[in-house]
């Protein structure tokens, strides 16, 4: 009897390490793709199968529980080191192979929409049709803001627009600040942040106009995900679609030599087929 008890603690106590390792894992990845332009994080998010969970959570700060607080921690904790491991790394490999290193998150991001279409299914009517044609208008129109000036000072703002490209499906947030002129300073400031360098004031600007808004989103998109679920997520895949195809006619404007396009093409079919293989072994935990 002790013996099988014993076995049964060692068992749950792996099974709690692997599922935290797995949110940690979840939360690199995102990361990662926050610091990619035309990348959305919260489209990954939805690939590896926790957007939802975010959202209700975020949404609703006075209901969160403890496994919601622990959920958060290893996810965000995850989140973090990929911003500060490849921040700078990223940059590096699309300054010096931007085809294959769009085309590898490219593969990532298609292989998830098997995730989205099994939550649209026997939903087709014309008025989720509308909605995927006014998401998809929507999302091109955004990623293709021509560049205005702005101060990098208004750092409330920044962390607000960081907020909504976080939460909003489809939209890159570096994809907007680089269109606003504004992305090497975010990356400044967030990695200040995340290494306590930046001044206090901008560190506060800048987490309280991310909170504020990350906050009111959620619970629109929360209340939206509960009560029209499966136009949610026709919107969802407006975004998603309308990301890629930005990002797929950015490509066409890169000049590099066939081995890159070689090894792009590879890296494509490795993030395609590592999504659902991802995935699959994600929901095991």
């Amino acid at each position: 009897m002790c013996f099988l008890s014993g076995n049964f603690f060692v068992s749950s106590f792996i099974k709690c390490c692997m599922n935290n390792f797995v949110l940690i894992l979840k939360g690199f990845l995102i990361g990662i793709a926050k610091i990619i332009p035309g990348v959305s994080g919260a489209i990954l998010a939805i690939s590896l199968g926790i957007y939802e969970r975010i959202i209700r959570i975020i949404g609703h700060p006075l209901k969160i529980n403890f496994e919601d607080i622990k959920f958060l921690f290893f996810l965000f904790f995850g989140a973090i080191l990929g911003i500060l491991v490849f921040s700078w790394g990223i940059m590096w490999c699309l300054d010096m192979w931007k085809l294959a290193t769009m085309l590898l998150f490219i593969g990532f991001i298609i292989g998830g929409i098997p995730e989205i279409t099994s939550e649209m299914k026997g939903n087709l009517c014309l008025k989720n049709i509308l909605i995927y044609i006014i998401s998809f208008v929507l999302i091109l129109f955004i990623t293709n803001l021509s560049s205005s000036s702005g101060s990098s000072n208004h750092y409330f703002l920044m962390g607000s627009i960081e907020s909504l490209t976080t939460i909003i499906p489809g939209i890159s947030g570096t994809a907007i600040f680089m269109a606003l002129g504004w992305y090497e300073s975010v990356l400044e400031t967030i990695n200040g942040i995340l290494t306590f360098s930046a001044p206090l004031s901008v560190s506060f600007n800048y987490l309280l106009g991310f909170i504020v808004s990350t906050i009111f989103i959620a619970r629109v998109l929360g209340f939206l995900f509960d009560k029209y679920k499966a136009s949610s997520y026709f919107g969802v895949m407006g975004f998603m679609i309308g990301s890629l195809v930005t990002m797929i006619l950015d490509l066409f404007c890169v000049s590099c030599g066939f081995w890159e396009k070689i090894i792009g093409v590879l890296l494509f079919f490795t993030g395609l087929f590592s999504t659902s293989k991802i995935n699959s072994f994600f929901s095991n935990f």
